[in-house]
Formats: structure tokens, C-alpha cells, sequence
């Protein structure tokens, strides 16, 4: 495993790196392997991992980076080996190893890789704004959640909540899990603290699977108002 050094510079292959985490609910990746570059080499002023698939398959899933909860972050896309299809906004971009894909926030980006073990360098930060590392413990809870082990989930987004009280999703993420370890007044209040920093999350809570249990409560219909 790549880990940073008592010198001021770091030298590593890639293929010694760790894969992280499934980075998905219900610990889907398609395959997918990241590598988390910024966390094993003790990055903190700008976002960078790699990802890459064994075989031909998805690289990067359809998404953009601007809207709810999101980090409106722009990314640089560097094809590190093999060759990837980006689709940017409907259009179709083939990218060879070499090539280096920018995408600003608002682009709705795939990619997916057209030869075995096509391998990308993504590189983000949002505009005007000093880099925020993600937490452990946020990775940490996604991981039990995917596990099942939901009690697990709760205790460590709490404290990704604690941290970072006024972060929209940290709370939303917290009240689903608590609701899937039948905590009820605990999501009820999380699902509160959320809408009431932006109410365009009603939506999520109206349509996210993981509040089901929760759902016959008086004060949920409220919540979606």
C-alpha cells in the first residue's frame, strides 16, 4: 500500500495503490476499481483518484456535478492507459490514452471504456472555493451500509453530521440510515434539519426507497409540503 512519507515528496505506481470502497449504495461499482491517489498519498489542497475496469465496461456513470447536494466542482479527466468513449451533454468524444477531458459542473458526463483495463485520472475542485477533503467516516458509514450493518451507518454519519452540520446531504444520508435501523424520531428530525436548509430535497424524500420504513408517520407528510 502507497502511503505518504516523512519526505516532502511522494513517488508510487499506481497499480500499488489499494482499491477503495464501492462508492454506491447497495456497493455496486460495475466493476470498477478506484483508487483513492489524494487519501493514500496524504493530498488535502485538491481532489484526485483513479478509477479503471478489468475488462470493457462503465468507467465513469452518467452525472453532473451541479444542482442539489452536489459540489459543483469541475473535472479534469486524464486517460492514464487504454482508451475510454465519453458522452458529454449527447455527444459522443473518443478519448485515447493521453487524452485529457475537462468537464465543468453543469455537463452531463459517462464514460466507459472501450479497451481492458482503460484507466482514468480524475482531478476536481469547485471554483472560488478552498478544497474540502471528504470525510472518513462518510466512506466509512457508506461501506456498513452496504454491509447491512445499518447501526454501524448511523454512528458514523453522526459524526460526519457533527462535523459538518449544515451540510444538505450528510443530513439526508443520516436520516436514511437511521431509518433503515428503525431510528424514526432520529430521521424525522435529520429529514427536518434538511429541508429546512433547502427544500428542494422534499423531492428525495418523497421518492428515496431507504425512508419506506418511515413513511405511515404523521409527521413525515409534513416533511414532503
Amino acid at each position: 500500500m502507497a502511503t505518504p512519507t516523512d519526505k516532502p515528496y511522494s513517488i508510487v505506481a499506481l497499480d500499488e495503490m489499494e482499491t477503495a470502497p464501492a462508492v454506491t449504495p447497495g456497493g455496486n461499482d460495475d466493476g470498477r476499481e478506484r483508487l483513492d491517489v489524494r487519501r493514500q498519498l496524504g493530498i488535502t489542497s485538491f481532489g484526485i483518484n483513479a478509477v479503471r475496469i478489468p475488462g470493457v465496461g462503465n468507467l465513469v456513470r452518467e452525472h453532473v456535478e451541479a444542482g442539489l447536494g452536489s459540489s459543483e466542482q469541475e473535472e479534469l479527466y486524464v486517460v492514464l492507459g487504454g482508451a475510454a468513449t465519453f458522452v458529454l451533454d449527447g455527444e459522443t468524444v473518443e478519448a485515447p490514452a493521453g487524452s485529457l477531458v475537462f468537464v465543468r459542473p453543469e455537463v452531463k458526463r459517462s464514460a466507459v471504456a472501450r479497451d481492458e483495463g482503460a484507466t482514468l485520472l480524475i482531478v476536481g475542485g469547485t471554483p472560488g472555493k478552498a478544497f474540502e477533503p471528504a470525510l472518513p467516516e462518510a466512506a466509512e458509514a457508506l461501506a456498513a451500509y452496504n454491509a447491512g450493518d445499518y447501526e454501524t451507518a448511523v454512528e458514523k454519519q453522526r459524526a460526519v453530521v457533527e462535523k459538518r452540520p449544515d451540510n444538505l446531504l450528510a443530513l439526508f444520508n443520516a436520516a436514511c440510515f437511521e431509518a433503515k435501523a428503525g431510528r424514526t424520531d432520529e430521521a424525522i428530525e435529520h429529514l427536518r434539519q434538511a429541508a429546512a436548509l433547502d427544500d428542494r430535497i422534499k423531492e428525495n424524500i418523497r421518492t428515496d426507497e431507504d425512508l419506506d420504513s418511515i413513511r405511515e408517520d404523521p409527521r413525515f407528510e409534513a416533511l414532503t409540503k
